[in-house]
């Protein structure tokens, strides 16, 4: 390999990278003949950053901290959205060559998300990635709530999605995350506030991620984590941490074929009477009728209605 070194990257930073090669980490820019060949033919940017934590590179050291990227090595997944900047329809690669996407939502302070969820899940599909559902801050669900929740988790999990429940004040649920993380390159997702750097601060304490409580006023988060970084895991394993995210733009998924990415909607589209079907509007809808038996989870509906308009 001539003197080139194969490592991976644990953190970007405009144009900066962290690359992990085994006995130390270097501080590497990319070449630029490597960055105008993950440029389209036309010579435009199709991608928010080409390198992306999780990323297998051939590097060539300059000295004991600095280095060059100079080739990047395929990869075997990798988690994408559209860049949340609506002047740029181009690709943010979140995290690549993972083994599972951990997302998380809170019961309150910020209030449960569940087309959050489900946007991430069409995400983690497209990406080849498995998904875990994790569900924080149980410790304030109120007494009266629990029908109502249970039967999003119990959706969630009829459709073979694993879902865990955790609350940093609940040794137990902690333990039930850290077996889920041992041994496995891991990424968390999730909105601002629901508790991602709290939960893997108690999974492993001298992480040291920086947390921030939830606005009392607007009850959103803040961002705390401001890039993706990946840490190594006493147990076993790695975890990249990502920014809370305001919006999931959805990215390689066909508008045409939404119904196909919720499973409960997709098993039943060949017994729709019009092969074009919707499911919004149209009669002797196999979907609409399944909605209505209880069948299909209302609010599952509503999240693809909602990404169904997004995209007409």
């Amino acid at each position: 390999m001539d003197g080139k070194i194969e490592g991976r990257v644990i953190s970007a930073r405009t144009s900066f990278y962290d690359v992990d090669i085994g006995t130390n980490v270097l501080r590497c820019q990319l070449r630029g003949i490597v960055k105008r060949k993950l440029r389209s033919e036309a010579g435009k940017q199709i991608y928010s950053d080409p390198i992306a934590v999780g990323d297998k590179v051939l590097v060539a050291p300059i000295d004991d901290e600095e280095g060059s990227i100079e080739a990047l090595l395929p990869r075997c997944n990798k988690l994408s959205r559209r860049d949340p900047n609506r002047h740029r329809r181009i690709e943010q690669i979140i995290v690549s060559n993972v083994d599972q996407a951990i997302i998380v939502g809170s019961i309150h302070s910020p209030e449960l998300n569940c087309r959050f969820i489900d946007r991430f899940l069409i995400l983690v599909a497209t990406g080849k990635i498995d998904a875990v559902i994790c569900i924080n801050k149980v410790d304030l669900l109120n007494e009266s709530e629990q029908d109502k929740f249970s039967e999003v988790f119990q959706a969630y999990e009829d459709l073979g999605y694993q879902v865990i429940l955790t609350s940093i004040h609940r040794q137990e649920t902690i333990d039930q995350l850290r077996s889920i993380l041992k041994g496995k390159l891991s990424v968390i997702v999730g909105t601002s506030g629901v508790g991602k750097s709290s939960l893997l601060n108690a999974v492993q304490p001298n992480l040291g991620l920086r947390t921030h409580e939830v606005s009392s006023k607007t009850r959103k988060g803040r961002h705390t984590t401001t890039l993706v970084e990946l840490f190594d895991l006493e147990i076993g394993g790695k975890i990249a941490d990502t920014p809370g995210v305001r919006e999931v733009g959805l990215w390689g998924v066909n508008p045409d074929y939404l119904d196909r990415y919720f499973p409960e909607i997709g098993s039943r589209i060949d017994a729709c009477k019009f092969s074009d079907c919707s499911h919004s509007r149209e009669p002797n809808c196999a979907i609409i009728e399944a909605v209505k038996k209880g069948e299909i989870a209302t609010f599952r509906y509503e999240s693809y209605l909602a990404l169904l308009g997004e995209n007409n």
